[in-house]
């Protein structure tokens, strides 16, 4: 058991430790460029390649739908209640209490857990995520709901072509196939260099507070997956694929809307490193009960 923990964990966390070292030394790294090309390019190819050719069940498919949306309701509101009462403003913490980095974290993750068809359910996980935070986190950040920000996303478009294909049994040519294939394998090497890179680069303060929201971040995360797992019935590689996601860091992506509408970025960034720091440290037991499940 120890051996395929560390299996799991090792390529992440050396990953990111390249994209952090890389940073330190000075090396150059345009993360607008290649976080674009991770979002616009990426992303939506991986999602397209997997959900068209890894076979699913659908059931399967629509239970982590539903447990991730279940598990953001339930950081919301207790993300909610804690800022309330701790006096905090709502507009800088929230969004990095509710959204978890299902995406350079969580991914590699279930991908090295659970194969091919945990990086599929671990993607329709990410999907809600990603919609949540084009939604619900950009409406927090900015003050103001814009939905028509969400149907820009190549991401959605990604997963209704990948429906529709389904869907109506389409045959897609090979070279769709391996195009689309080629392209969403730079996705998740890419993205654990760009969190490595965003630790080293982020500005924090506040570390007291950020502490106790991060703490926060990884229990709520953990304890609202593992209540889906038992309210909906959920087991083996879906069960195990919803503890890992629900229970990630915050998303560095938080710290990109704090920044745009100035909502004390330093402190979300605080947030983001003090959060992702204390998961490397809890996740050999997060992977040992998520292959538990499988």
């Amino acid at each position: 058991m120890l051996a395929q923990i560390f299996t799991v964990i090792a390529p992440a966390i050396l990953i990111a430790g390249l994209g952090f070292v890389w940073a330190k030394r000075g090396g150059a790294f345009d993360n607008t460029t290649i976080s674009g090309l991770v979002m616009n390019l990426g992303s939506p190819c991986l999602i397209f390649s997997s959900l068209t050719t890894i076979e699913l069940d659908p059931a399967a498919f629509g239970s982590v739908l539903l447990a991730s949306v279940g598990v953001l309701v339930t950081s919301l509101i207790v993300g909610l209640v804690l800022l309330r009462v701790m006096r905090e403003p709502l507009t800088t913490y929230l969004p990095a209490l509710v959204h978890p980095n299902t995406g350079n974290m969580g991914l590699p993750l279930s991908l090295m857990a659970f194969g091919e068809t945990g990086l599929a359910l671990a993607i329709s996980y990410f999907f809600i995520n990603s919609v949540s935070q084009y939604t619900l986190g950009l409406s927090i950040s900015s003050g103001q709901f814009s939905p028509a920000q969400l149907f820009r996303q190549p991401v959605i478009w990604a997963v209704t072509a990948a429906l529709i294909v389904r869907g109506f049994d389409f045959q897609l040519p090979e070279f769709v196939i391996n195009t689309t294939k080629l392209v969403g394998g730079l996705v998740i090497p890419l993205m654990l260099l760009m969190l490595g890179n965003s630790l080293a680069s982020l500005k924090v303060t506040g570390l007291g507070t950020a502490t106790i929201i991060a703490v926060s971040r990884l229990g709520v995360g953990f304890c609202a997956g593992l209540a889906m797992i038992f309210l909906l019935d959920l087991e083996s590689t879906v069960a195990g694929v919803v503890i890992l996601q629900a229970s990630m860091p915050a998303a560095v992506f938080n710290y990109v809307f704090a920044e745009r509408f100035d909502r004390q970025p330093e402190r979300v960034a605080a947030v983001i490193l003090v959060s992702t720091l204390l998961s490397f440290l809890t996740l050999p037991a997060l992977v040992a009960y998520a292959l538990q499940m499988n």
